[in-house]
């Protein structure tokens, strides 16, 4: 194995969350966390929420006041990222803010720092304050110094927090908004604002930084506001996105530490779209980032990279730029991974009610088909209204599983449509192994709220994923995974000519007679982010046969016969090394 020395640390979970990472020679890799044996074997996940006695409670405040804003209805998502470097997870919520006429408490996005044993503490000092109407958010090392940056989209001016290595941040100033990320959406929300929804990062050009798109929604504006609703009936609520033009994205090159320039290359023809979702995706499995980018009844984006940050739109020729009968949807949250093993990316999008949510599946010719039907997701997505959503393995048997976090946008809507719901059911879809979703019994996510951002990752280190969940204008939910599930193997990377958390590098990992893959990203579902820590459930087997990383840079490494139930951080090596058989 060129240029790897392996290190393998037992050091107890209880004790690493309260642990700094231990500082380790350049280029090795290392490994922690004891296996937590327990049985293999698909069920039904079991999940108990835990926001109050974790310590992660946060209430999100639309701001409104009555006059149905429409930005009221649409927020806001969650990020678990490892922002103070010690090895376990933080979540940062995103919130709102006041709108003319509104007189409730404060609303205030909030830092929580994971301080083990279940415990979540606010970090009050950390000075991450969005000074606009917040609606996501993203992190990323922009500045190549280590630690994570928080990016925060919003009605208004979008702001980029740079991680200070101390538990701090530090708002990047606006006299050099001109050449800096934070301009990236225009005016103070109370004036003529852009609308800024989901957002991700990537090293487009393969030139070791993070560059920057940002969707953004309608040319909606508080002076523009419209009475919206069957007013003939007295019944107010809020304007379909049809009622307003849709606002061109952004797209920023990192021409170095952060400091970014507005670029071209990945802009549609015609009229632009109505983005809520966005994320990378390597679709061609060609090394470079491709881009799809998730419109609400407009069509869907698909950029191919290539190369020099360059990209060509081939929605409509790629097949998913449109529903199986060649309409628009509502497309709002997005996911991307390999559901039935066969080396190829599918993608997931969640849809407005009376549409189903969509499934599509690349072939190898490159073109995608419509799944939905196939996979068994039009029927029990029919009736929802879908936002956030991410592929998990909840219960370690070797495939990725679903979850839908859903909820309705029209406050009232029971008295428009009958059996229709504000608040709605969240969903768990359990995978067969073939990409296959079955939707599984109703009591695993307790609460029933109408939810936004969707968000998983291992925040108590036992080996499975939970789950957060933000809801709009109420509390948001955490949900602890009590699956008894089969082992796991987690990877983190950490890059040298790549990006410094490996952004872009896909993953693949070998396992009794199953294949997975796995790209490390980051923004995906609805305004939100899950941390960059890719997890693998592998069943009943203790060891690992083959893992596989194809960094950005091109180099490629492999390693064989690792024990399950670690976590191990990759280094990448300094000269390109062929893969060895």
């Amino acid at each position: 194995m060129a240029e790897f020395v392996l290190a393998v640390q037992t050091i107890m979970i209880q004790s690493l969350q309260r642990t700094r990472l231990p500082t380790v020679l350049a280029f090795c890799l290392c490994a922690w966390s004891p296996f937590r044996a327990s049985g293999a074997g698909a069920q039904a996940p079991r999940f108990r929420e835990v926001s109050s006695d974790w310590g992660l409670e946060f209430r999100h405040h639309h701001g409104g006041s009555g006059k149905y804003y429409m930005v009221e209805t649409m927020g806001s998502g969650v990020v678990l990222f490892d922002f103070d470097n010690d090895g376990d997870t933080d979540v940062f919520f995103v919130d709102g803010g006041a709108l003319p006429g509104y007189q409730g408490e404060p609303a205030r996005s909030w830092l929580f720092r994971n301080d083990g044993g279940h415990r979540f503490v606010p970090v009050i000092e950390a000075g991450i304050d969005p000074t606009g109407y917040g609606m996501g958010a993203i992190a990323g090392d922009v500045d190549r110094d280590g630690d994570l940056d928080l990016y925060v989209t919003e009605f208004g001016r979008n702001e980029l927090f740079l991680n200070q290595g101390d538990g701090t941040f530090r708002v990047v100033p606006e006299a050099d908004a001109a050449d800096e990320v934070a301009d990236a959406a225009g005016e103070d929300y109370a004036g003529d604002p852009s609308w800024s929804t989901s957002a991700a990062f990537a090293d487009v050009d393969l030139d070791g930084d993070l560059d920057l798109y940002v969707a953004n929604y309608v040319d909606f504006t508080l002076a523009t506001n419209r009475p919206c609703g069957d007013l003939s009936r007295g019944l107010r609520s809020y304007c379909h996105p049809d009622a307003y033009d849709g606002v061109a994205d952004s797209f920023w090159i990192n021409d170095g530490y952060g400091v970014f320039s507005r670029a071209t290359g990945a802009e549609p023809d015609g009229e632009p779209g109505k983005g809520l979702g966005v994320i990378f995706l390597d679709q061609d499995g060609d090394g470079m980032p491709d881009l799809y980018v998730a419109n609400d009844m407009t069509a869907n984006l698909l950029f191919r990279n290539r190369g020099q940050g360059r990209f060509e739109e081939e929605g409509l020729a790629s097949g998913v730029a449109y529903s199986e009968r060649g309409e628009p949807e509502a497309g709002m949250g997005v996911a991307a991974g390999d559901l039935d093993g066969d080396g190829q990316v599918e993608i997931f999008v969640t849809h407005l009610d009376r549409q189903s949510n969509a499934l599509y599946g690349r072939r190898e010719e490159g073109f995608y088909v419509d799944r939905r039907r196939a996979a068994g997701i039009v029927e029990p997505s029919y009736d929802k209204v879908g936002f956030g959503v991410v592929f998990a393995d909840l219960d370690n048997d070797a495939d990725f599983d679903v979850v839908v976090a859903n909820g309705h946008i029209i406050h009232n809507i029971e008295e428009w449509e009958t059996g229709s719901t504000y608040r709605q059911r969240n969903q768990i879809f359990i995978n067969d192994g073939t990409g296959r979703l079955a939707e599984t019994a109703h009591a695993e996510l307790s609460v029933v709220r109408s939810s936004r951002g969707l968000a998983t990752g291992d925040l108590d280190g036992d080996g499975d994923l939970d789950l957060v969940i933000s809801n709009s204008n109420e509390e948001s939910e955490v949900y602890e995974n009590l699956t008894a599930t089969g082992h796991w193997v987690e990877v983190a990377l950490r890059g040298q000519a790549s990006d410094r958390f490996g952004l872009g590098s896909r993953v693949r990992l070998s396992a009794g007679d199953r294949d997975q893959m796995l790209e490390m990203r980051t923004g995906s579902s609805y305004l939100s982010q899950n941390p960059l820590v890719l997890h693998f459930g592998v069943g009943d087997l203790d060891r690992i046969a083959r893992l596989e990383i194809l960094w950005p840079s091109g180099r490629r490494h492999q390693v064989r016969d690792l024990p399950a139930g670690r976590r191990f951080v990759f280094y990448e090596s300094p000269a390109v090394e062929p893969a060895t058989n």
